[in-house]
């Protein structure tokens, strides 16, 4: 690695005890989305095939609206054994900068990235070599919830979405939810109920090499980064049109 990057505070080995937590956080989830509110999925079928068998590492990604849009929300989609759990991305600072923190979502196997640190460090190197090794990582590729005030896309997209694209070539699947800024809106401390959320799947791409080839033949390494990003963003951009119209 040509940089060096201090983590704090984070653990990768498995333990009885984030079993523990990590279960309680699901059903905690579950009760506060399914129960206090109500979710909707639309076109799940294929995410719910993906999540219990593939032969590639899957890699999704969505819009970042809520400060507990994971594990809200996440909670509810794929399955909930721990070793099958997705790995996420989060900000090393506000997540990892307590022994408590970083004790809580190491056991959420939360990853670290930290932010102006570039892609060359060890949070992203941690989530390609699970998604080489078949299992599943979600993004968000906004990099930080939007502060739109009914939760509209921010761009532009980070580029580390399109690191992870481009060098692990996973099975990629976005899906778009409405409806999170009204259950736990930007400066609110606790979580509404009697709201419905809606999440909006789109079909599957398999990253490899003869799709790299059609879609960007001419791209170069670290260009091909920045149309894979892009193409993520259109992706998204199309689900929340369609999302935000029905």
């Amino acid at each position: 690695m040509s940089q060096t990057h201090e983590l704090n505070h984070w653990t990768t080995h498995d333990h009885w005890y984030k079993r523990m937590l990590c279960g309680l956080v699901v059903k905690s989830s579950k009760f506060i989305m399914q129960t206090m509110n109500t979710v909707e999925f639309e076109n799940s079928d294929e995410w719910n095939e993906l999540t219990q068998q593939r032969d590639r590492g899957l890699l999704s990604f969505s819009n970042h609206v809520s400060y507990f849009d994971d594990p809200l929300l996440i909670s509810n989609l794929g399955t909930t054994a721990y070793r099958q759990v997705r790995w996420i991305a989060a900000d090393h600072k506000n997540f990892f900068g307590t022994a408590l923190k970083g004790f809580i979502f190491s056991a959420g196997k939360c990853v670290p990235i930290i932010r102006g640190g570039g892609l060359d460090q060890p949070g992203f190197d941690f989530l390609l070599e699970r998604l080489r090794l078949g299992e599943w990582v979600h993004i968000f590729p906004e990099g930080g919830r939007t502060r739109e005030q009914t939760g509209k896309l921010k761009k532009p997209f980070k580029l580390g979405i399109g690191r992870l694209l481009a060098e692990a070539k996973p099975i990629a699947i976005p899906f778009y939810h409405y409806g999170m800024h009204e259950i736990l809106p930007v400066g609110k401390k606790w979580f509404s109920s009697g709201k419905k959320v809606r999440v909006q799947f789109a079909p599957s791409t398999t990253i490899d090499d003869d799709w790299l080839q059609t879609h960007f033949p001419n791209s170069t390494e670290k260009g091909l980064w920045k149309d894979l990003t892009n193409w993520s963003c259109e992706a998204l951009e199309s689900l929340e049109s369609s999302t935000r119209r029905a």
